[in-house]
């Protein structure tokens, strides 16, 4: 039962941060990239203190090491965000989906190293598979090599191995800290670290803020993908990557990353009306299977634990 809500939570994030491409889209129509972010993460954090303040949540750091819960916010959300926005800016949307959807297996290698977890051989078979899946939606998407260069591919590495050290040091973390707890924390280190960039360029008059409080359809949808990004992409999302990681391998969660490539997918399909070729099916079917397999219930061999810092 414990596993099966980690699934569960991992599906629903998955789904969650499908959409969000879709928000971030039609919002960024409006607001730069920073801009974006430091409200997204400021309407997140405003939400977690108020569900605290209302006593909806129960946060509770005191006589706990803070050293790796500030870890775990300086890599995510701050430097998965920022290396992601600028490697994005910089390379090839396939590009960006080949070396993002090495998450997994950067998770697994880091997992067994540092955690000692271990899969077992078909459950690393599911892993290969869904990584498959994603390169082959990469390579069958658009963007060429001429939209790539060595700081693109530089920054998205960086923003995967971010991501590699999160889970590891969520995982770690949850032994201490509830899921809440570290969402509340990654909140409001995200609200911070962007908020005052944001502010600073809007300050000496770079910004896009302002338009935020005109009407028209185009505000009415930037306000919609910031109420998105901000409720379920941010508190939603993250809180459900830290609950599943409470209860499955970081392996095992992470994999339902790629899950977000299948909705991304189906998105651009049935709601942008893209076209749908037999390689991204195949991709589809070879994600959804690898993720399956790679959280079979088959046992897995247990080690000695090793400590994280």
């Amino acid at each position: 039962m414990s596993k099966m809500r980690g699934v569960v939570a991992g599906i629903s994030y998955s789904a969650i941060f499908g959409f969000s491409f879709l928000m971030t889209k039609e919002t960024l129509g409006v607001l730069g990239p920073m801009e974006l972010l430091a409200l997204r993460f400021f309407i997140a954090a405003l939400l977690m203190s108020m569900l605290t303040l209302f006593k909806v949540i129960k946060v509770d750091f005191r006589g706990k090491d803070l050293r790796l819960l500030a870890l775990m916010c300086a890599l995510q959300p701050v430097a998965y965000f920022i290396f992601e926005t600028y490697g994005v800016a910089h390379a090839a949307t396939n590009v960006a989906g080949i070396i993002l959807g090495a998450l997994p297996a950067g998770v697994a290698i880091m997992g067994a190293l540092v955690l000692d977890e271990r899969l077992s051989g078909i459950q690393i078979a599911g892993l290969a598979m869904s990584i498959l899946g994603v390169g082959l939606v990469a390579l069958f998407g658009q963007g060429g090599a001429s939209e790539t260069n060595a700081i693109g591919i530089l920054f998205l590495t960086g923003s995967m191995l971010s991501a590699v050290v999160f889970n590891i040091a969520s995982k770690k973390a949850s032994a201490t800290y509830t899921a809440t707890e570290r969402t509340f924390a990654m909140m409001w280190s995200g609200a911070v670290c962007f908020g005052v960039p944001a502010l600073i360029q809007n300050l000496l008059g770079k910004g896009h803020m302002h338009l935020m409080l005109r009407g028209g359809d185009a505000i009415a949808g930037a306000w919609g993908g910031i109420l998105y990004l901000g409720v379920l992409s941010s508190v939603g999302a993250f809180f459900l990557i830290n609950y599943s990681l409470t209860y499955l391998k970081a392996s095992q969660s992470a994999v339902f990353t790629n899950l977000v490539t299948v909705i991304t997918v189906l998105v651009g399909v049935f709601i942008r009306h893209e076209a749908f070729s037999w390689g991204q099916g195949l991709s589809v079917f070879l994600i959804v299977l690898g993720v399956a397999v790679a959280n079979s219930s088959i046992r897995v061999a247990a080690g000695r634990r090793r400590a994280l810092l």
